[in-house]
């Protein structure tokens, strides 16, 4: 997922021209900016998405107990094709409100900056790598946050503010490569060349744009895998199991890397449908999900997972009653 996030920004831009980007900044055509850096609909995103909802529910299947019947998720159902087209829909959208308030960031900082278009264009697009031949260090495929931060990162070094040049040496994702040329423009009190800015702060962009296209990959690789499971359960019951039959316990890792407000979900137990509820009072029906209004806050990189479970009582009793359960 994350490669094909990131293969997607790259034909972007390798379809993208400078000169045009350029003349867009300078006229300020905002809209016309924003259309010819759309990243477009993430085709092969999309389909693993797919395949991540399939794979979720073909590992859970195994789980139903015998009683009730070798089950296999109807993918043309509506349910199962509702939740796939609702939420490639969402993210599409979202996706495209991220990358307009990344190129707004870039361009307006850089203006503020007193950058040239030029300069702005190739802040976006990126510079061409020698060593690769293709652009490396632009801002387009970051959300509006993570351009900030790299706007904020040029404006420390260009400073030549001791104390500013010491908040860039905190950031994580720095290439500490280039942390020697900071200290001596430290130690110098000077600002660190513009030349050295553009190369730094491009390493910077691009060590974000990985970090975002793995928590894209992993958030969505999470819901997609969670949603396929929980909608094997919303399958049986729309054949004729008793939703209160079906229970689900939240389960984390139970270590240091457990988010606060997930480590006290830990036991939580609902119906099949309740959502489960965070300390920050977030719903969630399983762990990744964000149709209830979650953000990124609560499912990014989660390693969280639902725990289902059929009443005994019910196995028993409904077996063999199922509408459609394969035999």
């Amino acid at each position: 997922m994350a490669k094909a996030y990131l293969d997607q920004i790259r034909a972007t831009l390798d379809a993208a021209t400078i000169a045009e980007i350029e003349r867009l900044i300078a006229t300020r055509d905002d809209s016309a900016l924003a259309d010819m850096l759309a990243v477009g609909v993430f085709a092969a995103l999309m389909e693993l998405i797919r395949s991540g909802y399939m794979a979720g529910a073909k590992a859970e299947a195994s789980s139903v107990p015998r009683s009730l019947g070798r089950q296999e998720l109807d993918v043309n159902a509506d349910g199962a094709q509702s939740w796939l087209a609702q939420h490639i829909a969402n993210l599409k959208a979202q996706m495209a409100l991220d990358q307009v308030d990344g190129i707004s960031v870039t361009v307006s900082s850089g203006l503020q900056a007193g950058r040239s278009p030029r300069q702005i264009a190739l802040d976006l697009a990126g510079r061409v790598s020698k060593q690769t031949g293709r652009r490396t260090g632009g801002t387009v495929g970051l959300p509006g946050n993570f351009s900030q931060y790299v706007a904020d990162a040029r404006t420390q070094l260009r400073s030549g503010d001791p104390e500013q040049l010491r908040k860039y040496l905190t950031r994580t994702r720095r290439d500490k490569r280039f942390d020697a040329m900071v200290m001596r423009a430290l130690k110098n009190g000077t600002p660190v060349t513009s030349v050295d800015v553009d190369r730094i702060a491009g390493r910077y962009a691009d060590r974000l744009l990985q970090t975002h296209a793995q928590m894209i990959a992993r958030t969505e690789a999470l819901e997609s895998f969670s949603a396929g499971r929980d909608r094997v359960y919303e399958q049986l019951v729309e054949r004729g199991l008793p939703r209160e039959a079906i229970v689900k316990d939240w389960e984390t890792r139970r270590d240091e890397k457990v988010r606060n407000s997930h480590a006290g979900m830990q036991g939580q137990t609902r119906t099949l449908g309740e959502p489960f509820s965070t300390n920050s009072g977030a719903l969630l029906r399983y762990p990744g999900d964000r149709a209830l209004g979650a953000g990124w806050d609560e499912t990014a990189n989660c390693r969280c997972q639902a725990r289902y479970t059929i009443r005994a009582n019910y196995a028993r009793r409904d077996a063999g009653n199922l509408r459609g359960a394969v035999r």
